[in-house]
């Protein structure tokens, strides 16, 4: 016969040890989509080029200067091995071996007759302070 005292602690012991795996099971389970990132190669005029990562014509990517700060750019073309953006901010700071960081998803702006008159940069925030768009 099983002494009730002494399956308390063997229950107990197997609470704790669920409670401690129980983040790294929940980690496990979730899916999180892996970034292949790569670098920035060349710059001939505002033609990027990035290397040792992929993305879509049309999608978005995150190009990360020395300095830390980030300037959006948009695929435009690819050859090989190699694709090719047109940079939506100011490029100045940008230099060879800078992180390019596929966003996974494209531009979009939805259009009507709240954009009539306004004048949008190349990200679609307006640049005429007129206020906010409808």
């Amino acid at each position: 016969m099983i002494d009730s005292d002494a399956a308390i602690p063997s229950v107990q012991r197997k609470k704790q040890w669920l409670s401690r795996l129980l983040p790294y099971i929940n980690r496990a389970e979730s899916q999180q989509e892996i970034v292949i990132e790569g670098q920035l190669a060349r710059m001939v005029g505002l033609t990027l080029e990035a290397v040792g990562c992929r993305a879509a014509i049309g999608s978005l990517c995150k190009i990360e200067s020395k300095a830390g700060s980030y300037i959006e750019a948009e695929v435009v073309g690819f050859s090989g091995e190699r694709i090719f953006l047109m940079p939506t901010g100011n490029p100045h700071v940008l230099e060879p071996g800078c992180r390019v960081i596929p966003l996974g998803k494209n531009s979009l702006i939805k259009v009507g007759f709240g954009l009539l008159g306004c004048v949008l940069d190349g990200s679609g925030k307006a640049l005429d302070k007129k206020g906010a768009l409808d």
